[in-house]
């Protein structure tokens, strides 16, 4: 039986550059937090949910939450990507942010956002972020 060697936790400075981003999806609003490294790799993701107590938020904050540690271990922001972007549930639609027209869900929205600002155009291309001919 072989020995998989233990993943280590990336320890973060206590202050790094962040960016805020508010968006409406389908008439529900959120709050997008994201700060990086020195790197410029995003290290903490929070989304956050205008209806306050509800099981949605509480979902997403688990999910932000869950989220940032992947990235702590190291997990790959394209991967993180691949496997959220085009899921689907409530709420879905139309956004009022340019970039990203209509998501299927928020953790969908949350995917491209970070896409967007964090992997270059070919990649974004490549993961169904943005059509083709735009990369």
């Amino acid at each position: 039986m072989s020995v998989t060697p233990a993943v280590v936790r990336q320890h973060l400075p206590r202050t790094r550059p962040g960016m805020t981003t508010d968006v409406s999806i389908g008439g529900t609003d959120f709050t997008v937090f994201v700060s990086a490294d020195t790197d410029g790799r995003p290290v903490d993701v929070h989304i956050a949910h205008s209806k306050h107590g509800s099981f949605g938020r509480g979902m997403l904050e688990a999910f932000g939450e869950l989220l940032t540690e992947a990235l702590h271990y190291g997990m790959p922001l394209e991967e993180i990507v691949a496997r959220f972007v085009n899921t689907r549930f409530e709420p879905q639609g139309w956004t009022d942010d340019s970039d990203i027209p209509f998501v299927t869900r928020p953790i969908d929205y949350l995917a491209r956002f970070l896409a967007l600002e964090f992997l270059p155009r070919h990649r974004c291309a490549a993961l169904g972020v943005i059509a083709t001919d735009a990369a």
